[in-house]
């Protein structure tokens, strides 16, 4: 890619903050070259897949057709699910090592990213280099120390400690709703407007219904986000989306917030044992920060609470910080722009409730 051509793509974002101006040059000499190099084996791995994936099906469709033969085409629903679900399994540790690359480009284009503005960027995905078969995927769970290695390999949850205090102050707020399991994915962490943060992915599953009709049932998926504060609140504040709320106020001395602004108070529901202070945390500004962030992630049911030394949010929103799709060529300089773009909006929201003003103010 020229350089008259990477600083026109570049050009719309690096003069929009000082973490941006560096971009082209990390692109050019970091990003683009390491993913050249992987282009060859994303290629190769799917290929590798779909062979495997179609040699598979042509062997169980073969057997299939003698099974139908032999039974006079009885049966003929239950042998063609019975065929899809073989195949499946046969080939589905095939399939891993795409998962793997797909982790591998997000840990360096996000991770980049991450280190733009200082932070750390981990996808808390599993090291499963080495696995492409069964076989080989049977050593890898043998050789985990922890119990929860197949639910962790594909796609379970484990009972490992949450990687960001947002999950236990959430669920102890009754933020969140009930589930069964628990997993977390990209974790960026840092110090940002003098204090500490944590963003990380969550998505919780239940069980529901019974014999046929068991089910797994996504009761959230989305992003909480935990930011210290210097000095603590002095009351308790919550706040969420309008029409949220499920019979869920059972603390007495919480009491309904008025806002000034009609429009806000359309949206949201605030809760405070401190009025004043929840009048001045939630200013116009902020909350138009805070709808922006839900904007730009395409997510809802934005909730949250101020209490002690921290600010804790929950917004529901689909799989975020991807870095593009896998099944794409690599070498695509939007993957990285757009990752420098959400972790700068959450650095609107950090930077809308925490400056060095208002802490001197509230001092």
């Amino acid at each position: 890619m020229s350089d008259a051509l990477m600083d026109a793509i570049f050009s719309g974002i690096s003069s929009q903050r000082p973490e941006f101006k560096n971009a082209t040059k990390t692109w050019a000499n970091t990003l683009e070259p390491a993913l050249a190099a992987r282009e060859a084996e994303r290629k190769a791995t799917i290929s590798k897949a779909r062979n495997r994936t179609v040699g598979t099906a042509l062997i169980v469709g073969a057997f299939s057709l003698i099974a139908l033969f032999a039974t006079s085409g009885g049966g003929f629903m239950f042998i063609l699910f019975a065929a899809i679900a073989i195949t499946a399994i046969a080939s589905g540790a095939s399939w891993i090592p795409l998962f793997a690359m797909k982790s591998e480009t997000k840990q360096l284009v996000v991770g980049s990213a991450a280190e733009a503005f200082g932070f750390k960027y981990d996808t808390l995905h599993p090291n499963v280099d080495g696995v492409d078969d069964w076989k080989s995927a049977g050593a890898w769970i043998k050789a985990q120390s922890s119990g929860q290695a197949a639910a962790k390999l594909f796609g379970g949850s484990s009972d490992d400690p949450a990687p960001t205090p947002a999950f236990d102050i959430l669920k102890k707020a009754r933020l969140l709703p009930s589930f069964d399991s628990r997993k977390f994915e990209d974790l960026i962490e840092g110090d940002r407007a003098e204090t500490h943060f944590s963003l990380v992915e969550c998505k919780l599953t239940e069980q529901r219904g019974s014999g046929k009709n068991r089910r797994t049932v996504t009761t959230f998926q989305g992003l909480l986000f935990h930011i210290e504060y210097p000095d603590r609140f002095l009351g308790r504040t919550l706040i969420a989306r309008q029409g949220w709320w499920k019979g869920f106020f059972g603390d007495k001395e919480l009491q309904k917030v008025d806002l000034v602004a009609k429009e806000l108070e359309d949206n949201f529901t605030i809760y405070s044992n401190d009025q004043v202070e929840a009048r001045a945390l939630l200013t116009p500004d902020r909350m138009e920060r805070l709808i922006a962030l839900e904007r730009h992630f395409k997510g809802g049911k934005l909730r949250g609470i101020f209490e002690g030394d921290h600010l804790t949010l929950a917004l529901e929103a689909d799989d975020q910080f991807e870095a593009g799709s896998i099944w794409k060529p690599l070498v695509d300089p939007d993957r990285y722009i757009s990752a420098l773009t959400e972790i700068g909006l959450v650095c609107d929201v950090i930077d809308g409730f925490l400056t060095r003003e208002w802490v001197k103010d509230k001092l």
